[in-house]
């Protein structure tokens, strides 16, 4: 089993610091079972965008115009892979005291754990799972990250990798993108793409239960 990771939103101004304008943030996991699918829908979006103008390196949610969203998620939607995602509302208060005065780097971590070790329940994966993920951690971090991650979910490999070069990993950016403007802006229309492939919905309040 493939695990893409990716985010939207970002763990600063947890608590009473919290802003309107960032008031979740989403993790997601871009289960592949088939990732072929997945770098046809980044490449054909590409050669298309490259007909009209430059292309920058990545393709992102963020960047994007929403013709390119809903192309690249309702070829998402079309692939045989599944989505999962846990939600974080960073204003939880009690719920989020014991992170408060540490680094996010730690709620990210327990995120991380919490979503990875119900997607592998949820498919009774009993083999090695990889995890691939966008490169942002570093030196001891990034090795403080793995060695959590495998002392808490068993047998798990950790890959993180240059998102540039990683079509799934720029799929789930897109995935992450569409579910994280369905909660920010209460807008739907991109989440809608990809709805049903969402097998797994998660908060961080209640983690064992399955929305």
């Amino acid at each position: 089993m493939e695990i893409y990771l990716d985010e939207s939103g970002n763990l600063g101004g947890l608590g009473a610091r919290v802003t309107e304008d960032d008031p979740y943030f989403v993790l997601v996991a871009l289960v592949v079972r088939e990732d072929h699918p997945i770098k046809r829908c980044i490449r054909d979006l590409r050669r298309k965008l490259k007909k009209r103008y430059k292309v920058k390196s990545e393709l992102k949610f963020s960047d994007s115009d929403d013709a390119s969203k809903r192309r690249i998620l309702e070829c998402i939607g079309k692939t045989n892979n599944d989505i999962a995602y846990i939600l974080l509302h960073k204003s939880l208060g009690d719920a989020l005291s014991p992170y408060l005065e540490k680094e996010p780097q730690i709620l990210y971590n327990e995120l991380c754990k919490l979503l990875l070790r119900r997607v592998i329940d949820e498919y009774g994966v009993q083999g090695p799972v990889s995890i691939v993920m966008d490169k942002f951690l570093y030196g001891a971090k990034r090795k403080s990250f793995d060695k959590y991650l495998a002392d808490n979910l068993g047998n798990i490999q950790v890959s993180h990798v240059d998102s540039k070069r990683c079509p799934c990993i720029q799929a789930a950016d897109f995935v992450a993108g569409a579910i994280g403007r369905k909660y920010r802006e209460t807008d739907d229309l991109f989440y809608k793409k990809i709805q049903h492939k969402i097998m797994l919905e998660l908060d961080f309040i209640e983690p064992d239960q399955n929305r």
